[in-house]
């Protein structure tokens, strides 16, 4: 997979890991995949390639289809989140 559809998410160590972003898995559909890792696995400065994430590194893993719609509101949610996080009243 490739590492420019990865977000690491390196926060917090109990709930760290990756975001993947995709199209094209399954047609009219935007996948959504999220990669838990153990918590003693630094990430800071990993690649995010496959091969750079030991298997046995992996504690959990989701993985939903969107349809463009769906993918819109998920937008639009996450907007309002970061806003509310800016003015820091979360």
């Amino acid at each position: 997979m490739s590492r420019e559809n990865r977000i690491r998410c390196n926060n917090i160590d109990y709930r760290k890991g990756f975001v993947e972003v995709e199209s094209g898995v399954h047609v009219g559909c935007i996948t959504l995949e999220t990669w838990n890792v153990k918590m003693d696995l630094d990430i800071s400065n990993l690649d995010l390639s496959d091969e750079a994430i030991p298997e046995d590194s992996v504690t959990g893993n989701t993985e939903i289809e969107m349809s463009v719609t769906e993918a819109e509101q998920l937008i639009q949610l996450l907007q309002n989140a970061i806003d509310l996080v800016r003015k820091g009243n979360v």
